[in-house]
């Protein structure tokens, strides 16, 4: 949406300034025509004709205008329908799994096929299974939530250094089951921001399961807040797991994972659209970089206001 906002500015500002500059020369012509060292004869006929072509050039630039503005717009509309349809195809695909998978199981114990010590095993894969769909839908309301143009943050100022330690105190369990190496290195003092403190905490939460998912026991993982010039920035760094040159730039969109089979298999590839989607909506910038000395990869939040 910002890049169809940018490109209406564009088109506007092209717009004005042809049009301007077109009036202008024609007030020019028009200035000359009504001198009095002009023949009057001839300034009878030239006067409407220039009348004319202002008008002319008004409805051409605006014509332009039009033309502009709706080669823009169909091809975001067209770009948002296939992104759409991307969507919801990967959407079945990831719910036909596990949906397959209980349907399966479930009728296997309504027909009596499963044996009576097999049960509770069958009974278990179905209830994870639905857990797994149920936790697929979530996000991709939440992603949909996200998206729309209705959905308002609720911002507070609060203490985002606090929360980010708080975030890592609630996960820490899961980082030790990974044999994830924790390196921290957060300000004592406070750092207020304008920010909604269950969307952010969902963003740091997505970035610690993320390490933790793609990455091999013993990965270093370093959270860290830097301020430099007034800007302040939260950083993810770790020495684990490269992520694939064809996934970097597309990392951030839906369904897009660092590692394929992980996606199957772990995860939904939503985390990471969730998290951008949500750092965007408080007017931050998250970005990626690569090999920066000892880390592999760091993800990197711009707190801008």
């Amino acid at each position: 949406m910002k890049d169809l906002k940018r490109a209406i500015l564009k088109a506007f500002v092209a717009y004005f300034f042809g049009l301007t500059i077109t009036t202008s020369l024609l007030e020019e012509l028009f200035s000359g025509v009504i001198s009095p060292q002009f023949p009057e004869e001839y300034r009878l006929i030239i006067m409407p004709v220039c009348g004319v072509l202002q008008i002319l050039s008004i409805v051409l630039f605006s014509f332009l205008f039009y033309r502009s503005l709706d080669r823009k717009i169909t091809k975001k509309s067209q770009q948002l329908a296939k992104e759409q349809s991307t969507l919801f195809a990967n959407i079945a695909h990831d719910l036909k799994t596990p949906l397959t998978s209980i349907t399966g199981f479930s009728k296997a114990l309504c027909e009596d096929i499963v044996k009576p010590e097999e049960t509770k095993e069958v009974s278990a894969i179905i209830y994870q299974k639905s857990v797994v769909a149920n936790e697929l839908l979530d996000l991709m309301f939440h992603y949909t939530k996200l998206n729309s143009a209705e959905y308002v943050l609720k911002k507070k100022t609060a203490d985002i250094s606090y929360l980010l330690k708080e975030t890592i105190a609630d996960n820490y369990d899961l980082l030790e089951q990974h044999g994830i190496e924790l390196v921290l290195t957060l300000p004592e003092e406070p750092l207020y921001c304008l920010i909604d403190q269950t969307e952010m905490k969902r963003v740091f939460s997505n970035l610690i399961v993320n390490a933790c998912k793609h990455n091999p026991p013993q990965t270093k993982l370093t959270i860290s807040i830097g301020q430099a010039k007034g800007n302040a920035t939260i950083i993810f760094a770790d020495n684990g797991t490269p992520i694939p040159a064809t996934k970097r730039e597309r990392l951030f969109e839906p369904f897009v994972s660092e590692n394929e089979t992980e996606r199957n298999f772990k995860g939904s590839g939503l985390g990471l659209a969730i998290t951008k989607s949500i750092i965007e909506k408080h007017g931050f910038t998250i970005d990626l970089s690569h090999n920066d000395g000892e880390y592999v990869k760091k993800f990197v939040i711009n707190l801008m206001e």
